[in-house]
Formats: structure tokens, C-alpha cells, sequence
């Protein structure tokens, strides 16, 4: 059977034309991804990021001359495959301009289509598996959460923050894991029902600017909301046990540091 990881990486090659549905391993994969919702999901954002990149590029068309020239430079290329690259070969030159100009091309219909971001399937990721556990795998603390950066201390893990506003959040309980071998600082909030993670931003690779939020969703058939932003190394998620983005932008709307 197919693993989930294989499935992932099959599905990231998926091309949104429907050319590779009939493929095996595609049609395996498929049959995963209907089988984890949050796979699913991933999958689904996938698809829509993708047509709206070949809309662009069907609004925004490179012009004839240009296509030939890059389609003439793949070929040259083709054939040189087993020859050692040399700057000053006037035709491998050739080819990585033209291949840097087709980069410059792409990058230029796509910047700021934030629709994907790296790291946000691993987050959502994080927090369906932080969502499993009941309330005995909990530490019960009552405090304001801006209380809780020496207590993690004292439990091996430094650099608990909240952002500014968070500070009075009403914590009823504590605990840590691992996702993937990155400490997983949790703290359980009371009013709404809400879950704050906070943990390592790099080796997920999510950058996110200064003072911006970035939302998603997880649960089944992604029902439920999370905004992760960042706060120097650190990232911290807050993630709703029961309600959509428009309940949690309500919610983040209730502190001085509403999301943008």
C-alpha cells in the first residue's frame, strides 16, 4: 500500500489538466489523499494554486519569438546533457540565460500570489496531531499566558512568546511534544476553546513578515482554523477547537494586534 509520504510526493507532480489520471501510482495516491483529510486539503490547494498559474499564463503569454528561442535553447541542451559545463561555451551560456529568463518570466506573473506558503501543511499538520490528545496528557496551570515563557524554561524549552496582546489569553493547561523531532511548546485556552503553539520557524521553513498572519485549516474536511505568525525564531500558531477563519479572525480581532 502506498504511504502517505509517497502519496504526497506523487501528488505534487500532479499536473491539473487531468493528463495523469489514469497513471497508477497517481490513481494510488489519489485514493490516499481521500483517506487524510488534511492531505487532501494540501491536495486541493494544490490544484487551485496551479490553475491560477496557468490563467496567468494564459493572460500573460510569452511572445512567439521568445517561446522558440527557449524551446531551440532545450534542445541545444538536450544534446550537451553528457557535456561538462563551460562558461565559455557561447552556446551553454546561451542556455542558462534563456533558462534564467524563463525563471525571470515566471517569477514575475507569480510574485505575490500568496496562496501557498511553505511550511503550512506541516503546520496544520502539527496541529492535528497536537488536537488527538485529551485533556490528561495536559499539565493543569491556570495563568495568563504571558506568565508561561519561565515555567517552559524550567521544562527544557526556551523561547515561549506570545504576541503582543496574547498576554492575558486564560491558559487552563500545558503540555510539549515533538512534530517531526522540533519541541512543541502547547498551552490550552479556555475561552474559546483554542490550543497556542509555539515552536522553532526554521527547520519547517516558514518566514513570514513581521507582524503578518497566515491562516489555514485542519480537522476533518478542514472544519477548523489556525493563524501562525511569526515572532523572530519562533513561530506561534493559535488554532481553534471548533470554528472556521472567519470565527478565528473575530477572535484575533478582540486584541490590539488584529491580524492584516
Amino acid at each position: 500500500m502506498m504511504t502517505l509520504k509517497t502519496a504526497r510526493q506523487v501528488l505534487r507532480a500532479y499536473r491539473p489538466s487531468g493528463e495523469d489520471d489514469e497513471e497508477r501510482d497517481v490513481r494510488a495516491a489519489l485514493k490516499v489523499a481521500g483517506r487524510h483529510p488534511v492531505l487532501e486539503a494540501e491536495f486541493q490547494n494544490q490544484l487551485a494554486f496551479d490553475r491560477a498559474i496557468a490563467a496567468k499564463l494564459e493572460a500573460n503569454p510569452v511572445a512567439p519569438e521568445t517561446a522558440a528561442d527557449l524551446a531551440e535553447a532545450a534542445q541545444r541542451l538536450e544534446a550537451r546533457r553528457r557535456r561538462r559545463l563551460s562558461f565559455r561555451d557561447p552556446a551553454m551560456l546561451a542556455v542558462g540565460l534563456a533558462f534564467l529568463f524563463l525563471i525571470g518570466v515566471v517569477g514575475w506573473v507569480f510574485v505575490g500570489q500568496g496562496s501557498s506558503f511553505a511550511g503550512m501543511q506541516e503546520v496544520a499538520e502539527m496541529v492535528e496531531q497536537g488536537g488527538r490528545v485529551g485533556p490528561d496528557r495536559f499539565t493543569e496551570l491556570e495563568t495568563p499566558a504571558g506568565t508561561l515563557a519561565d515555567w517552559f524554561v524550567m521544562q527544557n524549552f526556551d523561547g515561549f512568546a506570545v504576541p503582543p496582546g496574547f498576554e492575558a489569553a486564560p491558559v487552563v493547561g500545558v503540555r510539549q511534544f515533538k512534530f517531526e523531532e522540533i519541541p512543541v511548546a502547547v498551552a490550552a485556552v479556555a475561552r474559546p476553546r483554542a490550543m497556542f503553539y509555539v515552536f522553532e520557524a526554521q527547520p519547517l521553513g516558514l518566514t513570514i513578515p513581521a507582524d503578518r498572519w497566515r491562516f489555514g485549516a485542519y480537522g476533518p474536511k478542514g472544519r477548523n482554523a489556525f493563524a501562525v505568525r511569526q515572532l523572530g525564531p519562533m513561530a506561534f500558531v493559535v488554532a481553534l477547537r471548533d470554528g472556521d477563519e472567519a470565527e478565528l479572525k473575530t477572535y484575533l480581532a478582540r486584541w490590539p494586534d488584529a491580524p492584516r
